[in-house]
């Protein structure tokens, strides 16, 4: 029996075995969680990379501890899909090239991040 690209083999529980290709697209994407990489440039000796999951719960506690306020322009959350985080020091002031550090995101209106680009208030 020939084995589909997606299916996993009933012998060897696998999806790359039996003389089928690595699937190299499903094994990048596990990358989960937050990860700590140690920089001797930075401040702290250290860079943190958070996932897409992560930075949504970072995000949501931003909007909590900020009040349902932007940090920017300081006019209250209207939409969810509005707010997008910020890195307070973003890469072309000198910062690291993404530093997810709790200190270093703020919650924003998308228009308002587009406007300062990179820039310090």
């Amino acid at each position: 029996m020939k084995l589909r690209r997606n299916q996993v083999c009933p012998i060897h529980h696998s999806l790359s075995c039996c003389g089928r290709e690595v699937i190299l697209q499903k094994l990048g994407r596990r990358q989960l969680g937050i990860q700590r990489i140690d920089d001797p440039h930075h401040l702290r000796g250290f860079r943190e990379l958070r996932s897409n999951a992560e930075m949504r719960k970072l995000l949501n506690k931003k909007i909590v501890s900020q009040m349902k306020k932007c940090a920017i322009c300081e006019v209250e959350f209207t939409d969810c899909s509005d707010v997008v985080p910020d890195h307070i020091n973003p890469r072309g002031m000198g910062g690291a090239w993404r530093d997810d550090h709790p200190e270093n995101i703020q919650a924003v209106h998308w228009w308002c991040n587009g406007e300062t680009g990179s820039s310090r208030i």
